[in-house]
């Protein structure tokens, strides 16, 4: 039992390469390959006589990506318990919790139904966004945009935690990019993906600056655009270039 454990761990890559292989896709590893997966992805032919690689499908979602999902309802359920939700102030103060939190959940499933696969950097990453959900869980008890002078610090410290979370991905998706580097059609909106996201990290970083406890806390609208803005240049590229799109992954069951 010892013996097979140590096997298992042994086979696992420290980056993994998120693009089908011909067979059946599965990762078989011999002990010949280095710590870091070179094989090339399998080509997918279109229609019209071009190939391109074609990232892994999944039906099912994997159980740490459902711990995940978990950790996002004890966020809404944290929130709830800490903050009545009884008048107008309040509801808006949810309202704009859940679209932060909802968003960057969004983010991360968005890369992981099509580029999720088992190696220690992804696990590391994954445990890097359950760190930020473990955040949102902290700050969301003293979250409160109609009380700017008092709760400053805590919309500086989720600005921080929009930031991380972005990087995470940024650098998620350059590894994803790393392995189809010489396909155009499919470095494309990983580009656009990357951008989009690296913009919105520049901004909530540079508008951590402006929650102050003079300030007039009004800032913290510029998240909502922010988080929009990255998920339509997402969903706008993926549908775009098809062979990033989420047709075929398990979108619907997250």
């Amino acid at each position: 039992m010892e013996c097979t454990a140590k096997l298992r761990y042994r086979a696992l890559p420290i980056i993994a390469n998120p693009w089908e292989r011909r067979g059946d896709g599965s990762l078989p590893l011999s002990s010949e390959q280095s710590s870091i997966e070179k094989s090339e992805p399998v080509i997918a032919s279109h229609e019209d006589g071009s190939s391109t690689p074609a990232f892994r499908q999944r039906e099912e979602a994997s159980s740490i990506e459902l711990f995940y999902d978990l950790f996002f309802v004890a966020n809404l359920t944290s929130f709830t318990t800490v903050h009545a939700i009884d008048d107008a102030e309040t509801i808006t103060s949810y309202i704009g919790f859940f679209a932060i939190l909802w968003f960057t959940w969004l983010q991360v499933v968005l890369y992981d139904i099509r580029f999720g696969v088992d190696s220690l950097f992804e696990r590391l990453a994954k445990l890097l966004h359950f760190g930020v959900m473990v955040t949102f869980a902290v700050v969301g008890t003293r979250f409160n945009p109609s009380m700017p002078h008092e709760t400053y610090i805590t919309m500086r410290q989720l600005s921080l935690v929009l930031v991380v979370s972005r990087l995470v991905l940024i650098g998620q998706y350059a590894s994803a990019m790393m392995w189809v580097r010489k396909h155009p059609s499919v470095t494309t909106p990983l580009k656009v993906h990357i951008i989009a996201l690296a913009v919105g990290a520049a901004l909530c970083l540079g508008f951590f600056f402006t929650f102050t406890a003079t300030s007039s806390g009004q800032a913290y609208i510029v998240w909502y655009v922010i988080i929009v803005m990255e998920a339509l240049a997402v969903f706008i590229s993926s549908s775009r270039w098809e062979d990033v799109s989420f047709v075929h992954t398990n979108l619907n069951e997250r």
